[in-house]
């Protein structure tokens, strides 16, 4: 009966099933551990930003539209070539008559200016002119695309247009103009027409290079599009924006804001933890367990509600703290416009979130330490600052330092604190030795500049640089922390 029921155990569990779920579990864990973390490392090499983080539909789009164009273009090359052919003929036929009014206002007198035969030019010309630049604008030409000639061929009939505003304004409504109104003709003149047939040539030029390489004109129509798929296109760009990080005082001095956080934090919040749970575990103080559970509310406070209020109390002027500091000490606290004293909150407020962390670890040590030590010290003599000195401390100090380790990399990664109260500011010229001054956030750790560029400036390359680095300093921060607890084995 026993040997039944192991059997069934056995149908009802096969190991193959085993094997295939421990593969399937290990393999979904590396690819959603090791694709966002390697998806990072590329993008930090790259110049992503918000036009091209996300671009693919897009880009997939253009291409599927330059495809088409390019297709439309061969289909229709003898009714295109046929329009550039006729162009070109209305060009030329331009250009002559410019050169014909070029020479007659040269040496026409007051009569003959009179004579109708600047109407004629003008008739003329608007004409050919009119009917080149329809043509141009044509969806059947394409030649619309062809940026550069169809800005040529606009300045040249602007040439000519100004030109013709000339005329009106020096002769008017006059039956025959003066010699000085001819020779300010002549002066002013001549040189819009000079310009308008130099521009005709280079448009004739531009065109002639196309007309005889339709290829040439294919790639000039797609072009545009080709620069847009470029722009939303993420490219490599090496080590560019390593070199932009520490190019200026900015990203430094947001590193060694970070590391002088440490130092200032840790210690404070480590002091302030330690104290309260060697003072609220004598037997001596009343209501100590209480205390103790009021004194790990912070702990339980959702971190954006904590930092909220605590910017509340300094608010300048008008926060209750703030006023009982000016009322104190007379000096002004000011968050907002102050680079230290938003340091200094920073790390109270830093204190009242993890010493909660520090003092429960410390409860603990206390805890496993032996009362016949405690007792026997007592009964020799041994006064409460050396109990807890030659006793209670070095029985502690193990779960204390790996608190203070475990905190002190949070402080390396400090974020919402300084988000929350001021954004990392105050803004101020950064300048540091050796380095180029930038304008930037004074009080901005590491993690927060990564979170700036990428959600203020949208730099998303330069946001994953700068995250990089912060890994490197926590990775050599792993490895002190690893060599340090090894050595105190």
């Amino acid at each position: 009966m026993a040997g039944n029921k192991k059997k069934q155990r056995l149908e009802l569990y096969p190991s193959r099933i085993a094997v295939v779920l421990v593969i399937a579990s290990i393999a979904l864990y590396l690819f959603f551990s090791l694709w966002p973390l390697g998806f990072s490392v590329y993008i930090a090499f790259t110049d992503a930003n918000a036009i091209n983080i996300a671009a693919a539909p897009k880009i997939a789009k253009l291409k599927e539209e330059k495809k088409m164009m390019i297709q439309e273009l061969e289909e229709n090359k003898d009714v295109i070539m046929a329009s550039m052919r006729q162009v070109d003929g209305y060009l030329a036929q331009t250009l002559d008559s410019l050169r014909g009014l070029r020479e007659f206002l040269a040496q026409a007198s007051p009569e003959a200016i009179m004579g109708g035969m600047l109407d004629e030019y003008k008739r003329e010309i608007s004409r050919v002119f009119r009917e080149s630049i329809s043509i141009v604008n044509s969806n059947r030409s394409y030649l619309y695309r062809y940026t550069e000639f169809r800005e040529s061929l606009e300045r040249a009939y602007t040439h000519v247009s100004d030109f013709w505003s000339l005329v009106d304004s020096i002769l008017g409504f006059k039956l025959v103009p003066s010699k000085q109104d001819v020779e300010a003709l002549r002066e002013q003149g001549l040189p819009l027409i000079d310009s308008a047939i130099s521009e005709l040539t280079t448009s004739k030029k531009l065109l002639a290079r196309v007309a005889s390489d339709y290829k040439a004109f294919e790639r000039i129509v797609v072009r545009d599009i080709d620069a847009e798929i470029e722009k939303l296109s993420v490219h490599f760009v090496g080590l560019k924006n390593f070199r932009y990080l520490f190019g200026s005082s900015y990203f430094p001095y947001s590193i060694l804001k970070t590391l002088l956080f440490v130092v200032t934090s840790v210690p404070l919040k480590v002091a302030v933890g330690v104290l309260l749970a060697f003072f609220f575990s004598s037997p001596l103080i009343y209501g100590r367990r209480i205390m103790r559970a009021l004194l790990l509310i912070p702990w339980s406070l959702p971190v954006l509600l904590s930092v909220t209020t605590w910017r509340i109390l300094f608010i300048p002027d008008q926060g209750p703290f703030s006023k009982l500091l000016l009322d104190i000490l007379g000096y002004p606290v000011n968050i907002f416009t102050r680079e230290w004293d938003a340091f200094i909150v920073y790390n109270i407020v830093e204190m009242w979130l993890a010493y909660p962390f520090i003092m429960t670890v410390t409860m603990g040590a206390i805890a496993s330490v032996p009362r016949e030590l405690i007792e026997s010290a007592y009964i020799d003599g041994a006064s409460i600052w050396e109990r807890f000195r030659r006793i209670m401390l070095p029985l502690t100090k193990r779960p204390i330092l790996f608190a203070a380790i475990l905190t002190s990399g949070a402080s390396l990664q400090a974020f919402m604190v300084p988000l929350l109260i001021n954004q990392g500011g105050p803004a101020k010229m950064i300048d540091l030795p050796g380095l180029k001054p930038a304008l930037g956030n004074s009080n901005e750790m590491m993690v927060l500049f990564g979170y700036n560029r990428a959600w203020i400036d949208q730099q998303y390359g330069l946001s994953a640089a700068s995250y990089l680095v912060v890994v490197a300093i926590l990775f050599l921060y792993a490895i002190a922390w690893y060599y340090l607890v090894y050595k105190g084995r």
